[in-house]
């Protein structure tokens, strides 16, 4: 008898604990339709979430967001805390500000809408093509620091890439150099602690994006700080695809040549570049370093404009999709766009139809050789989609082609860190250097073709001869996309 109702007893506690999580299921079903950003997401966590509670609720918890909370709010309270330093640098950019942007005039305003840093005048971009040459650039300037160095990246590895930057930083830190070096704990989990500890030991201010301990930190997982930024001095500032690693040399035996891009920028960007950093490490330390904020005009006469735009899902506004949207829309001749993965929005998909339609030379350059097989697959789910609408699909073949780039008629060009994809869109915190320049625009012209000679067109009719596995296949991954 006593063992009869030792099992009801406990029958009556499962049959509580699963009456309350699949309230809970239902209540969090709600929420996923009210809040989530497309109509896939809305759906696919609805009915998880009222099927399988026990198993979906942690993972919404953990992946259901689409806002990242907290970040404004800290960067707000950094400003009030440092009140003077913020409109020394605001006054020091003011003059700076390009207002009459003719040949731009819809992005101009666009800009003014989402107000976000305008373009600046006086500055120069240098293009760096691949991982020895932007290594070499990153590194001479390191060299030349005589005030501060400051380095985020999503991806470090403490190989011997990532060593021979430590070493440097250590030695710069010697001669009195401050070091303040931020990276993504989920892109960099690989990173060692005592990497880590030797550069703390040398003297470098040192965090994790997500630094914060508890729930928070695994409520925030699905958000990622994809940002490739180093400034020096506030004078020098790099931006664009490359972590720090071997395989960005094309040493990796898997990946083999790795194709890749970044740009070094001097002028008033710099500091622009610099507001991102200060940003980001406010967040993680609740620290403002002290900066040099005064601006220094690009030398040789430079006088490109140029907008250094850090976007991420703090933002009010869907900051990355309206911009990447107008760039789209404002083609009048080409479009030509070099990302490692395509998971685009159904936003971004419309706008690359419409400029075909328009006439626009529309081609993507997208790597033959992937580094995500999920995100590869979803990417032929929206062939058939595209199929119709004379938009040119390049397959680069000589390695993985893992640059982000976007050029817009021969006036604009933009090198970032920004993917065509919804992660990059919506979920990461990303940085892009879009360059007004007619120079700039024909040198990014000419090695887009030169990527497009090792490349092969593919036909949008090739989804319809691939075999069913695949093609449903695609689709799966496809209605994943909201969270790839």
């Amino acid at each position: 008898m006593f063992e009869i109702n030792l099992i009801k007893h406990q029958f009556y506690i499962l049959a509580t604990l699963y009456f309350i999580i699949e309230t809970a299921g239902i209540y969090f079903a709600f929420h996923a339709v009210l809040n989530s950003r497309t109509s896939q997401a809305a759906i696919a966590w609805a009915i998880t979430l009222v099927t399988v509670p026990v198993v979906v609720l942690p993972l919404y918890w953990m992946f259901g967001s689409s806002r990242f909370y907290g970040y404004l709010e800290k960067f707000h309270e950094a400003t009030q805390e440092h009140l003077e330093i913020a409109k020394i640098a605001l006054s020091q950019m003011e003059p700076y500000h390009v207002k009459d942007m003719q040949a731009l005039e819809d992005i101009s305003n666009t800009i003014k809408h989402l107000n976000i840093i305008p373009f600046t005048s006086q500055n120069s971009a240098k293009l760096l093509i691949n991982g020895q040459k932007t290594y070499q650039a990153m590194l001479q300037a390191i060299e030349e620091a005589q005030d501060y160095v400051l380095l985020q990246f999503y991806i470090i590895h403490n190989d011997h890439v990532g060593e021979t930057f430590r070493k440097l930083l250590s030695r710069k830190m010697q001669q009195g150099v401050r070091v303040y070096f931020l990276y993504d704990e989920v892109g960099s989990h690989r990173l060692s602690y005592h990497y880590i500890k030797e550069l703390k030991q040398a003297g470098a201010q040192v965090s994790s994006f997500n630094g914060h301990k508890g729930l928070r930190k695994y409520l925030h997982i699905n958000f990622r700080n994809h940002r490739k930024i180093i400034v020096v001095d506030g004078l020098k500032a790099f931006v664009g695809g490359l972590n720090l690693g071997r395989e960005y040399l094309g040493e990796d035996e898997t990946m083999g040549f790795w194709r890749d891009t970044h740009v070094m920028l001097e002028g008033p960007s710099v500091q622009t570049s610099q507001v991102a950093f200060v940003k980001d490490w406010y967040w993680s330390v609740g620290e403002v370093p002290q900066l040099n904020w005064s601006i220094q005009s690009a030398e040789h006469n430079a006088r490109q404009n140029i907008m250094v735009l850090h976007t991420g899902p703090a933002d009010i506004k869907p900051v990355c999709s309206l911009f990447f949207c107008t760039l789209i829309n404002h083609a009048k001749d080409r479009l030509w766009i070099a990302t490692p993965y395509f998971v685009p929005d159904v936003e971004i998909i419309q706008a690359l139809k419409n400029a075909a339609l328009r006439g626009v030379d529309v081609r993507l350059i997208l790597p033959e050789k992937y580094d995500h097989f999920y995100v590869y697959m979803a990417s032929y789910a929206y062939y058939k989609e595209l199929q119709g609408y004379n938009i040119k699909i390049y397959r680069y073949t000589r390695g993985f082609c893992h640059q982000k780039v976007i050029l817009v008629d021969d006036v604009l060009a933009g090198v970032g860190t920004v993917n065509l994809d919804n992660r990059s869109i919506y979920l990461n915190f990303e940085v892009a250097a879009y360059v007004a320049d007619k120079n700039f625009a024909h040198e990014v012209c000419t090695m887009l073709e030169e990527d497009m000679s090792s490349s092969y067109l593919e036909a949008l009719e090739t989804i319809d001869t691939k075999p069913f596995w695949f093609r449903a296949g695609s689709r799966l991954f496809y209605l994943l996309s909201p969270i790839l």
